[in-house]
């Protein structure tokens, strides 16, 4: 989140309480189907496979387009359809919408049960089960299911089974999510929900600007992939690294566009406990929903009867990123960037000392000037707190010279000449600063990026997560 008051907002999802309400306890108002929902599940199916993953193409666009209370129902069917591709002959279904404590029975006609078998069957390859050819699902099919028949058989051949499709839809959620519609804010709905609901916040300085219903894409694609069983007979995610490649890719975009999704890194550690990066993007996230202007949005915030933020105090959170990014160092103590922000956060908790050797150890093996800037400003905060000031001095000079057109480091110096009573000192490191501007460098601060700057790597992370669904490449 911002460190500085610049006016750009920050994005937050809030998730329905589990608290009672008169909303939560109704009846999911979707238990029939209709035959333009089985209509909309034919459409997504071949959306899913003709979408060009990585872009905005007319496929996310159509998907992307859809109102959120077709999308609750469509998850709902897309469950059904996942089920029917595991199990062709069942007949009898049942969902539970969130914070729903009894399953709700699902009903279809004859005719629409057979269409979605005849779905069913085309996203496992059709020829690849035996039932799906006794029930002669293939007759139902039109030109365009035909080929994504064929192009799921091909990818069974390759020893992928029916995973492909679940992972197509899951990239083609999320392009929907970042390429068409991103920030997009609809009125809280007063009608029963009959799936999942997600609420955003947009704040600016602090403030509450807007908030409102967002559409579930992310909801769909996580449940998808639930579903993903490789090599084996039952769904099992966590041994699956096309899932881990989309948790960290995904969570690592929502982190540098500053869309903050709790629930999102709460499912990726339940499938992925051990996974180090996972565990840094988390406490990464903690240290930024400590901010003082997060804070102060959050506690103000103005939200519906049965809705709250998953977002405790500031030494709370500041004290859950401590022990995230102590998780991710007992799994790889080579993880540069996570001990550097223990670090950080040690010292926001007033345990100075601690963060001092964390920093320390941190800037023995860091490797980018960016983590040696941070590392440097971290540090240099630190000894100053430990009365060291000479070596809070230095460390202050070391950041400036890796930046020249940065700021802080000169009002650190500044700071510093002051509590050592050295005003000289003082009024040199501000004249310093004045005349930056005067020196042409253009102005370069990384700590104005800070708490985005674990998502620097985004675009390499989900290119090579995308890479091999693109036509013409050979997995």
């Amino acid at each position: 989140m911002r460190l500085l008051a610049l006016p750009v907002c920050f994005l937050l999802i809030a998730a329905a309480a589990d608290a009672p309400s008169v909303r939560a306890q109704q009846r999911p108002a979707a238990a029939w189907a209709d035959d333009a929902r089985i209509d909309r599940l034919e459409r997504w199916l071949k959306a899913v496979a003709r979408h060009e993953p990585g872009s905005e193409d007319q496929e996310a666009i159509e998907v992307g387009s859809w109102p959120q209370g077709d999308l609750q129902r469509l998850w709902i069917d897309v469950d059904v359809l996942l089920k029917l591709m595991r199990n062709p002959g069942a007949t009898a279904f049942s969902m539970a919408a969130p914070r729903q404590r009894t399953p709700q029975p699902i009903h279809y006609t004859k005719t629409q049960l057979r269409r979605l078998r005849a779905l069913a069957c085309a996203a496992v390859g059709i020829v690849a089960d035996p039932r799906c050819v006794e029930s002669k699902a293939a007759i139902d099919l039109d030109p365009d299911l035909r080929r994504l028949a064929a192009l799921i058989f091909a990818a069974r051949s390759g020893g992928d089974g029916d995973n492909d499709i679940l992972r197509r839809g899951a990239l083609l959620h999320a392009d929907v999510a970042m390429l068409v519609i991103p920030g997009a804010v609809e009125p809280a709905s007063t009608s029963p929900p009959s799936g999942p609901q997600r609420f955003k916040m947009q704040i600016n300085d602090g403030r509450q600007t807007d908030f409102g219903q967002v559409a579930v894409h992310w909801e769909i694609a996580r449940m998808v992939l639930d579903y993903v069983r490789p090599g084996v007979d039952r769904p099992a995610p966590g041994r699956d690294e096309m899932v881990r490649q989309w948790y960290r890719a995904t969570a690592t975009w929502m982190q540098q566009v500053e869309d903050h999704d709790s629930a999102h890194l709460d499912r990726a550690r339940e499938i992925f406990p051990a996974d180090p990066d996972i565990l840094f993007l988390s406490g990464a996230q903690r240290e930024t929903y400590a901010a003082p202007h997060i804070q102060h949005a959050v506690r103000s915030a103005v939200l519906p009867y049965g809705v709250s933020f998953a977002v405790s105090s500031d030494r709370g959170e500041l004290r859950q990123a401590e022990g995230f990014f102590r998780r991710a160092l007992e799994i790889k103590p080579d993880h540069v960037e996570a001990r550097l922000r223990l670090g950080r956060v040690l010292g926001l908790l007033g345990r100075h000392g601690d963060a001092a050797r964390e920093l320390r150890q941190a800037m023995a093996s860091v490797d980018e000037d960016v983590l040696r800037y941070y590392g440097e400003l971290f540090l240099g905060a630190e000894e100053e707190s430990l009365g060291q000031y000479d070596a809070a001095f230095d460390a202050y000079q070391r950041a400036a010279a890796l930046y020249p057109a940065a700021q802080s480091p000169w009002l650190a110096l500044s700071s510093l000449g002051r509590r050592r009573g050295d005003r000289p000192a003082a009024l040199r490191a501000l004249q310093h600063l004045f005349d930056l501007p005067s020196t042409g460098l253009e102005p370069d601060d990384p700590w104005w990026t800070y708490h985005v700057a674990q998502g620097r790597n985004t675009d390499g992370l989900l290119e090579a997560l995308r890479r091999p669904f693109r036509a013409g490449h050979e997995r």
